[in-house]
This record gives structure tokens, C-alpha cells and sequence, in this order.
């Protein structure tokens, strides 16, 4: 009974041998550093960004005894939005299939904020939100030139945008990805992708409150191959287990024993090398005079 073939075999070009001498890499892989990478690496095809402020109340109830806060810093750890009329909305323009309309607002803003004393010693880390394009003008926060209801985004997005599956219905929507200091978050996804960077610009200790200036930046991101050339291997730096204090004393400890390397003077012919100590200057060591003893040296030599 004939064997069933089961498809062709198709080889890759590492795999392939030509016979001609090259090493058959399935059994004897090759070690070296490159000249050329393959990388597959995500590439931003086009982004934008917009700057925002808002100001909003934070706990700094310092405890008895600990320094008066004078600073702080912001991180922004995650940032929750919702789809739809009150959230964020994303559309490709009509006749332009290469776009998109993003629609941003009502967007929760998460951050770890860290308080300082006036010696720029941390004193305490407090967590807090608040919203960045609120939906309603009557909401907290909304200031039409610093944190207007929404704005929306026009991006060149050329293969298209994520989907996520719906549970309300069967066709999946379109998704804007979050990048953010989350263990949930911290990861760029191919098509739209959001990030913002924080800075406080205010600090007012007497009303518990905080002023925060945000950039958000939307991008449209895809992963292609690409061959980068190549230096080489990282020469990662080794951290050492000696302490700093003492350091230079177990190095020497550790390292060559020391030796003479002055050489002491031929005092008779053919050199005569005791005439050259009074060829030295006042200013200079015997090391200083190295370079002239030995021209002496040859000059001798020649004669």
C-alpha cells in the first residue's frame, strides 16, 4: 500500500545547505556576532500630540513629626476610557481610507504622585485621579482653552487599526491601546496607540491641591522586519562586590607586586651615565629626565 504524501517540505534559508563547504546549521550553529540584524521591531508610521492641565485635590496629610512637603513629581500609571457618544469614539474619514478620526475625552487619569522636602528627600507617595477632557462643561476640571469636553485627532494609519471583541455584539470594535506603567498596560499593540507624559506645575500645600500639565501623544504603530546593521553584543557593565570605601587599598591588595624600575647609572665608559645628573634641571625628577638620558645614551653609543 503507497504512502499518503502529506504536503510539500519547504526549507528555510538557514536551514538550507549548498553543499559547497557551508556548515549545516541544524547541527552546527554557527557562533559570531553578525554584521547585519533582522530585527521585527514596531515602527510609528505617524503620531501627534496635544498638551492639557487641569487642577485637582491630593491627599498630603504629612504625620506629625516628618518634614513640610515643599515638591513633587508626577508618574502616570494608567489612564481609563470608555467607547462610544461620552467616550472615545475612533472612525476612518470617508474617501481617505488611509485615516482615522480619534475622538478623545473623558479620560481617568491615574498617578503615583511623589512629595518632597525642601532638601529634596522624599517624604511621602501619594496615589490619586482625575479626569483630562471632561464630557460635560459642568464637570470638575473643565477649562475650555486648558481641558476643553474632547478634541479629536485626525492620524495616518495606512494597515488599519486593533479590534477587540464586543460582548454586546458579535463584531469586534476598534481599539485605542494605553501605554502606561501598569503590569497591564506597559506594552505597544499594532495600530492606534496612546501615551501621555506628566509634569506638575504647581504645588499648594494650604489647599491640598495639584496642578498637572499632560501631553498625550497618539500614534499609529506597526511591526515590520527590517535589517539594521550591527556593533556587535551589548558589553554590559559588571557591578562589583567590593565597597567603595577602601576600594583603591583592596585593588592593590589584590593586584602586581611592586618592583624597582629606576635603572641605576653606568658610571664607567663607554657610557659615563653619571655625567648626565648634572644635565637635569631643578624642576624636573629623574623620571622627567628619562627621554634626555636616553638620547645621551645613544649619542655616547655612536661614537
Amino acid at each position: 500500500m503507497a504512502k499518503c504524501k502529506c504536503g510539500s517540505r519547504i526549507i528555510s534559508n538557514a536551514c538550507k545547505n549548498t553543499g559547497n563547504g557551508c556548515v549545516d546549521v541544524c547541527s552546527t550553529p554557527i557562533c559570531a556576532d553578525p554584521s547585519v540584524l533582522s530585527l521585527y521591531a514596531p515602527v510609528i508610521y505617524d503620531e501627534i500630540g496635544i498638551n492639557l492641565c487641569t487642577t485637582f485635590c491630593v491627599d498630603i496629610d504629612v504625620p506629625c513629626g516628618c518634614a513640610e512637603v515643599k515638591t513633587a513629581c508626577a508618574q502616570l500609571l494608567d489612564i481609563d476610557f470608555c467607547y462610544g457618544e461620552d467616550g472615545v469614539e475612533i472612525s476612518p474619514i470617508s474617501g481617505r481610507a488611509n485615516c482615522y478620526l480619534v475622538k478623545l475625552t473623558n479620560l481617568n487619569a491615574k498617578f503615583a504622585i511623589r512629595l518632597f522636602d525642601e532638601n529634596c528627600r522624599l517624604v511621602d507617595t501619594v496615589f490619586a485621579s482625575t479626569v483630562y477632557l471632561p464630557s460635560c462643561k459642568k464637570d470638575e476640571g473643565f477649562d475650555e482653552e486648558t481641558n476643553p469636553t474632547s478634541v479629536t485627532l485626525e492620524i495616518f494609519a495606512p494597515y488599519g487599526v486593533s479590534y477587540d471583541k464586543s460582548e454586546k455584539c458579535e463584531n469586534p470594535t476598534m481599539v485605542l491601546n494605553f501605554i502606561g506603567f501598569m503590569t497591564c498596560n506597559n506594552f505597544v499593540r499594532q495600530g492606534l496607540n496612546l501615551y501621555a507624559i506628566p509634569k506638575v506645575l504647581n504645588l499648594n500645600t494650604d489647599e491640598n491641591t495639584i496642578s498637572i500639565g499632560l501631553t498625550l501623544v497618539l500614534q499609529s504603530l506597526y511591526f515590520a522586519g527590517y535589517k539594521v546593521n550591527s556593533e556587535g553584543k551589548i558589553d554590559i557593565p559588571k557591578g562589583s562586590l567590593i565597597p567603595e570605601e577602601d576600594s583603591e587599598c583592596r585593588r592593590f591588595v589584590a593586584g602586581d607586586l611592586l618592583n624597582l624600575t629606576i635603572k641605576p647609572l653606568d658610571l664607567g665608559s663607554p657610557n659615563n651615565e653619571e655625567d648626565l645628573k648634572d644635565d637635569c634641571n631643578e624642576d624636573k625628577s629623574c623620571c622627567g629626565c628619562s627621554e634626555d638620558v636616553t638620547a645621551h645614551e645613544e649619542e655616547e653609543i655612536e661614537l
